[in-house]
């Protein structure tokens, strides 16, 4: 064959790739994967061939017939991208393909209670992932934290991107009329389900009636928990500002899709949220104090300041589109060093162009973190 029909053949032949994810959401069930899906879409608009295996069925019961269904899929991929860390082990049930592996928050930092403490199977689930990530060929984490767990594994920090045509400014008037919202209240947005002690609503309930307190204005909490993902954009749009108070968080996908509504955000240094929010205007990160929190809200609605956070969001290199060329570049990297790099189009993906490099808290390159 001469070089240029090989070349000719090598842009013909896609990336295919399983991904293997909890379960995707549906109109019955919103869940909370809608990022996880995105993030597909977006490597499909790359040309990768993407296969989804998400997880369905009893719990418990259902990783039974998870094996034999990935196991019918190998000779259709190139590699496997797990989502969570439980997919992960179904991922490494076989050594066909190389298995990339994201990690989502709780698989590496494990599930509160109320009291903030760890639950005793959440703490075993931590370890036995920390043990996982040894084994598998490349390792993507959401934060710096996360990224500590697992040291000194080598892994990658990628924070979801967000798709700045969904996520965007739109009048709140307009958006509180579509959701039936009363014009004369002032809404603040909680973003987790209110019954899960990790997501901290008691705190953000606090500091709610504090900040009414202090403001005198009327002021409702607007959930989103249950909500289906195109109604996301709509109720940040409706609100004031939004509520992060959560006890554990990778990093929380909902504080950058408020960032390109150039919603406010008012919380604690959980996750990467502290990195995210530095010296962006009209963002706050205050301690786990609902005093404290209340005050900084009260600037927000009182201030009118002017918001920043979609051109910040724009510099830290998380739009869907930037974060999707890392991943692919993570994809690239994994059948490099597996030797199986095949006839991929991947050449221009082994580095990435200088817009879609990110800083130290976004960057796709690998890095080794040091253990303590």
């Amino acid at each position: 064959m001469s070089s240029k029909n090989a070349l000719t053949e090598s842009k013909q032949k896609p990336l295919r790739v399983l991904c293997i994810t909890p379960r995707m959401p549906t109109s019955e069930k919103p869940g909370s994967m809608a990022p996880a899906l995105r993030q597909i879409e977006s490597l499909r608009r790359l040309g990768v061939e993407v296969v989804v295996q998400d997880m369905r069925g009893i719990p418990i019961l259902k990783y039974g017939p998870a094996i034999p269904r990935m196991w019918a899929n190998l000779s259709k991929v190139d590699l496997i991208h797990a989502h969570f860390g439980y997919c992960g082990w179904i991922a490494r049930m076989q050594w066909k393909r190389p298995v990339v592996l994201s990690f989502m928050g709780d698989d590496l930092l494990g599930t509160p209670v109320d009291n903030g403490s760890l639950t005793l199977f959440s703490r075993f689930m931590v370890h036995c992932n920390r043990l996982l990530a040894r084994r598998i060929d490349q390792v993507i984490v959401k934060s710096r934290e996360m990224a500590n767990v697992i040291s000194p594994t080598v892994c990658h920090i990628i924070p979801n991107g967000v798709d700045l045509d969904l996520f965007r400014p739109i009048v709140k008037s307009d958006a509180q009329c579509k959701l039936g919202l009363d014009p004369t209240k002032s809404y603040l947005l909680f973003p987790g389900d209110p019954s899960n002690p990790r997501k901290g609503y008691q705190l953000a309930k606090a500091a709610t009636e504090e900040t009414q307190r202090l403001t005198g204005l009327p002021i409702e909490i607007l959930t989103l928990w249950g909500r289906q993902p195109d109604e996301v954009p709509w109720c940040m749009n409706a609100c004031e500002a939004m509520w992060m108070t959560s006890l554990i968080e990778g990093s929380p996908n909902v504080v950058k899709e408020a960032m390109a509504c150039n919603l406010s955000v008012v919380g604690v240094p959980v996750g990467d949220v502290a990195e995210l929010l530095a010296g962006v205007q009209g963002y706050f990160v205050c301690e786990r104090n609902a005093v404290q929190l209340a005050r900084a809200m009260t600037e927000v609605l009182q201030a009118k300041m002017d918001v920043k956070g979609r051109d910040a969001l724009v510099n830290l290199g998380l739009s869907l589109e930037q974060v999707a060329l890392r991943i692919r570049n993570v994809y690239a990297r994994t059948l490099a060093s597996s030797g199986r790099p095949g006839r991929h189009n991947l050449e221009d993906n082994l580095s990435l162009p200088n817009e879609y490099e990110g800083n130290a808290t976004t960057e796709s390159n690998i890095a080794a973190v040091e253990g303590p």
